[in-house]
């Protein structure tokens, strides 16, 4: 009955507009606005006989789009809510360098704090909340945050309990990192320190234009950081760069809107050898050491023993060790096509994961006269290539790293780690059948990830139908640590599906451990996470199988594929070890790209759209989302953890009947 409730409730709501005629009421439209993330919203308090329909029109927003921001009116709206409506009127847009927010002020001599606040019509405690440091004192050239509209500063009112008088909090986002120039410091060391180019740092810091000096206090634009979102690589310490991660792409894909190539008349005839460059971080150097010095004892005097330690003679420097795996796969695949016909002169250089390197390597003359470049790995790398590849016109492939910025801008480049939103279409997509469940999303609340969720909102919103999202359950958890909450957002009647988009190792443990006791307490309980877990070494595997886990991943092994068990006896065979996966990975590329070319030439992007291969890891499905990108891989394989301890890949029911269907980018 409870339940019965709650569905007629909702569909209550959202049919509102066929009551529109007798609610009267009239809107007293909010003043008070939050910046959340990049988005600027209303924060508008819930009064006795608002609906979803009347807060929609006196915004003038969508009640799908409020539902999508709020997804608590799901339970009702409630006297003294606070909802986040989103701003669409264009004046209130804010950008994202902040310059309508803030004046940039240079203290001169004799000036003060009382002085200031008078000058810019502000109170010393405005000045003081964005320059912390202001309240013990200011000094001659000092650079001062004054707001433009202290009225604006963002306010997150908290949803208050019944009758509870609602609580402000001020929070304060800063898009920069603050830096005081230090003596011996350059445009170039700064650049360097904070990747960012001289033209950009003056963009933020006009006053440079007349020079660096030490002591000056200059913004540097914080970059949002995401690691990296393929299982096989793992970038260390380096970071990704992301800037055109999140690119809206709202067109069919530029290669499902073309007429199809007449692939059999590129049939390859010549007896003319590929050349084909293969960039790897091998280190080669770091191989040729015979031994390294022991420092870690000492003597009876406390004095450091130095002892000289010889290697063993295999072995191999453990960073170089992956590399070496993905060349092995790939000479497999050379040998396989070479018996097809393949005529291949492969040049192979150690990257030794140096730009310095890189830069003598592309000087080489042979190297304009490359057919196809696979490499380098690290993004640094990549950027370089990129360029020389574009200048030359040489096809390349980026073998593990997500950079859509360089997709976009290289007409020739193959990326072949599907990016994170494709990662995500597939995801949301398959959580989207669940619509008749209890979706709950949960995430921690911090608002560095914030960009991720309401992408993953998008387009889990963006496959409801207005009439579906009319019945759908979902909620939107932010979790600490105690189960109660969700307990509270679970059902006992129909089945849980709990959203997780999270690659912290340890609140993903957290979150998991918490599910898997709370599907002890008779809960149905499914859990959808990303590619990223199954690298996780923290969390009972079990605890998998229990919640029935599904994620979305770039690569998964099917064991019981002949191809699969062929290529282990071949590798075992040749190299004498098992192959991991950086082997299978080199070989699939190997085998996908050097089969392009035998088969359709130099120019085989023409054809890559109707090239298939059967390969261990992957189905590559490149696209080319405009004319002048290149080509993104965006085959995604989805994987669900049994109930009887089995690991199986889903069947793509959607694509089963149709193979090749336009592809649509989901915002």
């Amino acid at each position: 009955m409870r339940r019965l409730s709650l569905i007629l409730f909702i569909v209550f709501i959202f049919q509102s507009v066929a009551f529109s005629q007798t609610d009267t009421l009239t809107i007293k439209k909010s003043t008070d606005k939050v910046k959340i993330g990049s988005r600027l919203y209303y924060v508008h308090i819930v009064a006795k006989g608002e609906t979803l329909y009347s807060l929609s029109k006196a915004y003038n927003v969508s009640q799908k789009e409020i539902a999508k921001e709020n997804p608590e009116i799901f339970l009702g709206l409630q006297v003294g809510q606070a909802l986040k409506i989103p701003v669409v009127d264009e004046k209130s847009t804010l950008t994202g360098d902040l310059k309508d927010e803030f004046i940039y002020h240079k203290v001169k001599k004799g000036q003060t704090l009382y002085s200031l606040s008078k000058k810019y019509d502000i109170s010393v405690d405005d000045i003081i909340t964005f320059n912390s440091d202001s309240r013990y004192g200011i000094n001659i050239g000092e650079i001062l945050k004054i707001p433009v509209n202290p009225q604006g500063v963002e306010t997150i009112r908290q949803y208050p309990k019944k009758d509870e008088p609602i609580k402000d909090t001020v929070r304060v986002e800063d898009d920069f990192i603050y830096h005081t120039v230090a003596k011996k410091e350059t445009f170039f060391s700064l650049t360097r320190e904070y990747d960012i180019s001289q033209d950009e740092l003056i963009k933020h810091n006009p006053f440079l234009a007349d020079g660096l000096k030490a002591g000056q206090t200059i913004k540097i634009p914080r970059k949002q950081i995401y690691t990296s979102y393929s299982l096989l690589f793992d970038s260390g310490d380096e970071k990704e760069d992301t800037s055109g991660l999140f690119k809206k792409r709202t067109a069919i894909a530029y290669s499902d809107s073309i007429q199809p190539f007449p692939c059999d008349t590129m049939k390859q005839i010549t007896d003319k050898p590929f050349k084909v460059a293969v960039l790897l971080p091998f280190y080669l150097d770091k191989n040729d050491e015979e031994y390294y010095i022991d420092s870690s004892e000492v003597d009876d005097f406390g004095k450091k023993i130095y002892e000289k330690v010889f290697y063993d003679p295999y072995y191999i420097y453990p960073r170089s060790l992956n590399f070496v795996e993905f060349y092995e796969g790939f000479l497999l695949a050379v040998d396989s096509l070479k018996q097809l016909g393949l005529n291949l002169n492969l040049y192979v250089y150690d990257t030794a994961n140096d730009t310095s390197r890189i830069k003598e390597i592309l000087n080489y003359p042979i190297m304009e006269s490359m057919d196809l470049i696979i490499g380098p790995i690290y993004n640094h790398e990549l950027k370089l290539v990129s360029e020389f590849s574009k200048k030359h016109q040489i096809k390349m492939v980026s073998p593990l790293w997500d950079n859509l910025q360089l997709v976009d801008e290289n007409p020739y480049l193959f990326q072949v780690t599907p990016s994170y939103a494709a990662q995500m279409d597939k995801y949301v997509e398959y959580i989207s059948q669940f619509k008749d469940k209890n979706l709950i999303l949960v995430h921690d609340g911090d608002s560095l990830h914030y960009d991720n969720i309401k992408l993953i909102k998008d387009k889990l919103f963006a496959n409801f139908s207005d009439s579906v999202l009319a019945n759908i359950q979902f909620k939107e958890v932010i979790f600490k640590d105690s189960i109660n909450v969700f307990e509270h957002a679970a059902s006992k009647e129909i089945e849980n599906i709990f959203i997780v988009p999270s690659n912290d190792e340890a609140f993903v443990t957290n979150v998991v451990t918490k599910l898997n006791t709370l599907s002890a307490f008779n809960y149905s309980v499914k859990v959808c996470g990303l590619s990223r877990w199954q690298k996780f070494r923290n969390i009972d595997l079990e605890y998998y199988f229990n919640l029935k886990l599904c994620i979305s991943t770039p690569y998964f092994v099917d064991y019981r594929k002949d191809n699969v068990k062929k290529f282990i006896l071949k590798y075992r065979k040749t190299f004498s070890t098992e192959p991991q996966q950086y082997a299978m990975h080199g070989y699939d590329i190997g085998m996908y790209f050097l089969s392009a070319l035998l088969n359709y030439g130099e120019d085989f992007e023409q054809c890559i759209y109707h090239h298939s291969k059967d390969l261990l890891q992957a189905n590559y499905n490149f696209v080319r989302w405009y004319q002048d990108s290149g080509f993104e891989n965006t085959d995604v394989s989805l994987i669900e953890y049994k109930e009887n301890y089995n690991i199986s890949k889903l069947t793509d029911q959607s694509n089963s009947n149709n193979p090749k269907q336009p592809l649509v980018a989901k915002y």
